[in-house]
């Protein structure tokens, strides 16, 4: 995707260093996290995710994984109390 700057990663710490990079960069908006990818982090990304305002930080299925989730619009309830 034009714009879009992906980055891997494969040990916690690789995860972290691209979170630090993410935040730090002004014109990030929104992170998209693998569930795969979050799980090297997990406290860390979770902690990220309740505390940061912006980025947004979105964590999505990985490829391949069929696991039920809660939907974003449960999500968005428990987090900011708006139902849609």
């Amino acid at each position: 995707m034009a714009g879009v700057e992906t980055l891997e990663a494969d040990s916690k710490n690789e995860l972290l260093e691209a979170f630090k990079v993410a935040l730090a960069t002004e014109s990030v908006g929104v992170i998209i996290i693998t569930e795969k990818a979050a799980e090297l982090g997990r406290t860390e990304v979770d902690k990220y995710i309740q505390d940061v305002d912006i980025p947004l930080i979105l964590e999505i299925p990985s490829s391949g994984q069929v696991k039920e989730r809660k939907s974003a619009g449960n999500i968005l309830k428990e987090a900011m109390g708006i139902k849609i």
